[in-house]
């Protein structure tokens, strides 16, 4: 893989500049400082030494620098430095948390038509988020290794991508996600997409021909479309997708679904109202030779299902009120709804990170995880400066009675970022 990417890279180069000799020197330099504070009374509700409460401050740090090499020739690389406050051994130790998040060279309009190649680490970030984001929220975030070609036509742009998740001794055993994605812009104010995702991830060993295994012996395909617009003060979205393969020898077929809807008023504040609906299949019996739950590959679910990270889209039904108001030009107040409720009771409850939180393998804790209540704000300081922050309440109900300890559960963050 690592010479395919070097290939690649090499020929993209050579064309360029074969094509585009003329040098350009334009540098510019940037960065991103946050801060990220975090306190809950249960850390987890996995298991019983997490259920004490815990306070965390977040740190990242952010560097970046662009360079026009020649024109349509762009190289950009980004260091980011990711910890937790007290995590190291002592005030005198390193315990190298710095990492290169992005390094990627860019080349647009290849032979002097409107297609653009990128190669390198790189975010990936396609429509609301629900299966390809960058996830901004963790102080980490996601970037793929690989290579993404784009058409441009006047309102389509497609998008093919291929990307190796992690690399192995063996070519045979690499973890490799690429996709097909397109966006129509024809209707002003609206989007229609369409999109092929596939995951394969070799077997690294025997243990892991196994049900438990999540990453591992996997060949699946998702199929889906997504539609968004607005139109006056109403605004939609629409999304569907359904996977097919192979799991761990199983066939895989599973679905998901997501509808949106909201209406702004008038007024100086600028009320909204909005409904949100979103489904995704469970396994009804986990035992059997079949996997029919859905998984939502790489999501922001800390943007979907609720700020505490309790539910994502997987194995489950969640519903969404949502009002919001502007009460000046930059500052946004938030209020969400959500109500969370499981697809199948025998399959597991998941959380944001895609883990099994737990499982009643009879079914009998029932279907209903809870309720969660979310308040919280963004503002912006001098343009620079964006704080967030909020206050968040989980209500029980029958399966965390059953299974994780019977508790509610509060959450509260504020989160600081410096762009300069």
């Amino acid at each position: 893989m690592r010479k395919l990417l070097l290939q690649t890279v090499v020929m993209a180069v050579g064309t360029a500049a074969w094509a585009q000799p003329s040098p350009a020197k334009d540098i510019s330099f940037g960065g991103q400082l946050r801060s990220q504070f975090e306190s809950t009374n249960i850390e987890a509700y996995t298991s019983i030494p997490t259920r004490r409460g815990k306070d965390s401050l977040g740190l990242r740090t952010r560097l970046w620098a662009k360079a026009k090499a020649a024109q349509g020739m762009d190289a950009f690389i980004q260091f980011q430095d990711s910890r937790y406050a007290g995590q190291e051994t002592s005030v005198a130790t390193n315990d190298h948390q710095t990492d290169l998040h992005q390094g990627y060279l860019a080349l647009s309009d290849l032979f002097g038509k409107p297609v653009d190649l990128t190669v390198g680490r790189m975010e990936l970030k396609y429509g609301d988020q629900r299966l390809i984001s960058p996830l901004d929220w963790s102080i980490v975030g996601r970037a793929w290794d690989g290579v993404l070609l784009r058409g441009r036509l006047d309102s389509v742009t497609v998008d093919g991508f291929f990307t190796n998740v992690k690399e192995t001794a063996s070519a045979r055993r690499d973890q490799n996600f690429w996709g097909l994605y397109a966006t129509c812009k024809a209707v002003k104010d609206h989007e229609f997409d369409a999109y092929v995702l596939g995951r394969d991830y070799g077997n690294e060993s025997q243990a892991m021909e196994t049900r438990t295994t999540d990453k591992g012996n996997l060949s699946d395909r998702t199929i889906g479309a997504r539609a968004k617009g607005k139109t006056g003060p109403a605004d939609y979205s629409g999304e569907a997708a359904w996977q097919v393969g192979r799991k761990a020898g199983m066939p895989v077929r599973a679905w998901a679904g997501a509808a949106t809807a909201g209406w702004t008023f008038p007024g100086d504040l600028a009320p909204r109202l909005g409904v949100e609906y979103d489904y995704a299949t469970g396994d009804k019996d986990p035992t059997d030779d079949h996997v029919n739950g859905f998984d939502p590959l790489f999501p922001f679910g800390h943007a979907l299902q609720g700020y505490q990270d309790i539910f994502t889209w997987k194995n489950g039904h969640a519903f969404k009120l949502s009002g919001s108001v502007t009460p000046m030009k930059g500052t946004t107040f938030f209020a969400d709804y959500h109500y969370f409720r499981l697809d199948q009771a025998k399959d597991a409850w998941y959380n944001a990170a895609l883990a099994a939180v737990a499982r009643d393998a009879a079914g009998r804790s029932g279907r209903e995880v809870g309720q969660e209540l979310d308040l919280h704000m963004r503002t912006a300081v001098r343009g620079a400066l964006k704080l967030w922050l909020g206050y968040s309440h989980f209500f029980k109900s029958s399966v965390v009675k059953s299974l994780a300890g019977g508790r509610d559960r509060d959450w509260a963050f504020l989160q600081a970022t410096l762009d300069f």
